[in-house]
């Protein structure tokens, strides 16, 4: 080792000693220069007192020069205090500012990042040592991340397992976690739910099924999970489109036995069901069922024509075998049209349910009824019902009983058994008002499913309503088929065995749920956000540029979802001009069959829901929105907006860079596709997410201390020239 070596950390400790005494000299100056100017103004005001007293005095040059020699050595301190603490700032605090962003990349973002400041003394040592302690603990996160890999992977493999298993399901299967939101969803479900674009993950299930009936077998399951029974409810749901599921809704426990989330198994029943089977075999014979009366029938006719003098007793032999041949063309399309009815009005799975459950279900949905039930705990039966309809159809009949009542009677409920069925009897006293022959009619209009009368929902339950009135009120009995008295087709299609066997996966953590109006007093680790990126034409979009493809990724509880991807090329109606092609490699050919910004815009819209938006450089991508929703003819989509730019702004905004890329660099981010809307948002959420790690350090929380936070900066981002 050289003495040169040797000397080095002498010559730098000397350095920094010198450099601090003299930050501490020209601190100490202050208060000196402080006191000086004091006097200053003191001897200027005597100056002036002395000089209105006695102008002529000899004494009167001497004190003003005096007073010049004073100014001048306050005004050459000033300078040089100046310089002093100006050195102190630029050699001394600096580099520590320096130190102070690297570390807290490194600590919290990027551990790949080095600090690089050339000062000199040992303020460069205490970098190069925090470079050396960040290669050593990113040397132990490899250690670690490689123990961790080898201890996961069995995990993982039991996981691949179950996705192979989710893949080839002939049911649909969906996992939601305790908020009832859709975590996991197999392609099967997405097949008979007709979900397109979207993957549905996250959206909540009542979304995708009908809301009330979805609430209602929720709140059953949890009152049984509550109540350490049994917790597994067969469910039907009947969609808009027709279809009509059945399967059946499951609780999943959590790792201290409590609930965790919920377990959704199903089919279309409509696939393979019977009367579909008959009407569409009806249909296919028909053709050939009614050519032969027909046929036969115009023979006859025309034969009638030719033959007006046909002798008495042959003209009533050929009408009557014109009768049998409408006979017989009659029962054809009395066939038809018993088959239609049947697929219109086909009757509801069932369900093995207890009555007086249903009862007390539908008593707590109608409150304020007065009511004497008498329930004498005789043992009745099971029934077959499909239980939400059929609890509706209670409401139903409850709410007309009291709004057709002229008097506040008291509502009389009675279970009775009669010949294989179990009978529902409302008895309500005193003078009514209401017709018995429209309480088929009325409507019963649940939430998400098409409206039915109170008659069509008692068939298809295999139930049967009578209305009586009395001499002082009005009876209605609904009778139900017991269980034990007709066996259910379906029963032997129960989903409940092989379901599959599901493990611990750590999408079920729970996050708060955050309502609209709440977003901006709502901490920023408990908000979803969606990043989005677009691809153009060009940069003037006023001048008529166009988008060309729009992406977005969604983030939740911190993490992005892989799987919850938003993309789509975009026909912009114009030519791609060579300039524009060179950065996102989108062609003509390449968008002739892509939908018009004015589809595309709807399907965002949705996806997007009631989410933060995210973008780099914002106000591009947000001006490209509004023109979206012009030639939509659709409101603008107002939902809180942030700037990853100006949020790297604030945040490092002694720091020379902020481009997408230069960020990313500093944050140890690989872009994957640049210059595409997919990659770029990708790469965004990722930037988003180690920005947002690092607010907290500068007292910003909420959404709304973000915002201001982004404002606060956007007047130097646009006086700035490094970007």
């Amino acid at each position: 080792m050289t003495a040169g070596t040797e000397n080095r950390p002498v010559r730098k400790k000397r350095r920094l000693r010198r450099r601090m005494i003299a930050s501490t000299l020209s601190l100490a100056l202050l208060p000196l220069l402080i006191a000086m100017t004091g006097l200053f103004f003191v001897i200027s005001e005597y100056v002036a007192e002395f000089q209105r007293l006695q102008p002529t005095s000899p004494l009167h040059d001497q004190f003003i020069s005096a007073v010049i020699q004073i100014t001048f050595l306050l005004a050459l301190s000033g300078v040089i205090i100046t310089i002093l603490v100006w050195r102190m700032a630029d050699h001394f605090l600096k580099p520590i500012l320096q130190i102070r962003r690297g570390a807290e990349i490194v600590s919290r973002i990027n551990l790949d990042h080095r600090i690089e400041i050339n000062t000199g003394d040992e303020l460069e040592d205490l970098a190069l040592e925090f470079n050396l302690m960040a290669g050593n603990l990113g040397k132990a996160y490899n250690v670690l991340e490689e123990r961790v890999t080898e201890a996961t992977r069995t995990v993982q493999e039991e996981r691949n397992r179950l996705a192979t298993v989710l893949r080839t399901m002939v049911d649909g299967v969906i996992v939601a976690n305790e908020a009832v939101e859709t975590i996991l969803m197999n392609p099967r479900a997405r097949v008979i739910l007709g979900l397109g674009y979207t993957s549905g993950i996250g959206t909540p299930l009542a979304r995708i099924f009908p809301g009330d009936r979805l609430n209602f077998h929720i709140k059953r399951v949890r009152q049984r999970w509550e109540q350490r029974r049994e917790s597994v409810e067969e469910v039907i749901f009947p969609l808009q489109d027709g279809k009509l599921l059945r399967g059946s809704l499951s609780v999943i426990p959590g790792p201290e036995t409590e609930l965790s989330g919920f377990l959704l198994v199903f089919r279309d029943l409509n696939s393979s069901g019977d009367e579909e089977r008959t009407f569409e075999e009806t249909l296919r014979e028909m053709p050939q069922l009614l050519r032969g009366p027909l046929a036969a029938s115009r023979s006859l006719v025309e034969t009638l024509r030719r033959h007006r003098e046909m002798p008495a007793e042959k003209q009533i032999a050929f009408l009557t075998a014109v009768d049998e041949e409408m006979n017989r063309l009659n029962i054809r399309v009395t066939a038809i049209d018993e088959a239609a009815t049947a697929a219109r009005g086909s009757r509801w799975p069932s369900i093995v349910s207890d009555a007086r459950n249903l009862i007390r279900e539908a008593l707590l949905l109608v409150p304020g009824v007065p009511i004497a039930f008498e329930d004498d705990e005789t043992p009745i039966p099971p029934v077959l019902v499909e239980p939400f309809s059929w609890v509706a159809s209670l409401c139903c009949v409850l709410e007309w009983l009291m709004r057709s009542s002229t008097e506040r009677h008291t509502l009389n409920i009675e279970l009775q058994i009669e010949d294989g069925t179990v009978v529902t009897t409302f008895q309500i006293k005193g003078s009514f008002n209401g017709d018995p022959a429209e309480l088929e009619s009325r409507m019963i209009s649940p939430v998400g499913e098409q409206p039915v009368a109170l008659g069509d929902a008692v068939r298809r339950n295999r139930g049967e309503l009578w209305t009586r009135t009395t001499e002082d009120g009005m009876e209605v009995r609904l009778a139900l088929m017991q269980a034990s008295a007709a066996s259910e087709g379906g029963q032997a299609d129960r989903l409940l065995d092989g379901e599959p066997e599901f493990y611990d996966f750590d999408l079920f953590l729970p996050r708060p749920v955050v309502e609209r109006v709440d977003q901006l007093q709502a901490d920023l680790a408990d908000l979803e956000y969606v990043v989005f990126d677009t691809e153009t034409t060009g940069m003037r979009l006023s001048d008529g540029d166009k988008v060309v493809s729009i992406s977005a990724v969604r983030i939740r509880r911190g993490r992005i979802q892989n799987a919850d991807i938003f993309h789509t090329l975009v026909n912009p109606g114009r030519p791609i001009p060579a300039e524009s092609i060179v950065f996102h490699h989108i062609e003509d050919h390449m968008v002739v069959d892509a939908p018009t910004i004015s589809q595309v815009y709807p399907q965002f819209v949705e996806f997007v829901g009631d989410s933060v938006l995210v973008a780099h450089n914002a106000a591009f991508d947000k001006k490209c929105l509004e023109l979206a929703a012009a030639e939509s003819g659709l409101p603008l989509v107002n939902n809180p907006i942030l700037d990853t730019l100006l949020l790297s702004f604030g945040i490092h905004e002694g720091t020379e860079g902020h481009s997408l890329d230069a960020i990313a660099e500093r944050m140890g981010v690989v872009i994957e596709g640049r210059h595409t809307s997919l990659g770029d948002a990708r790469a965004t959420a990722q930037v988003f997410l180690g920005l947002i790690s690092l607010l907290p350090g500068r007292g910003v929380h909420t959404l709304a201390e973000a915002k201001a936070f982004c404002d606060r900066h956007l007047l130097l981002r646009w006086q700035s020239s490094r970007f």
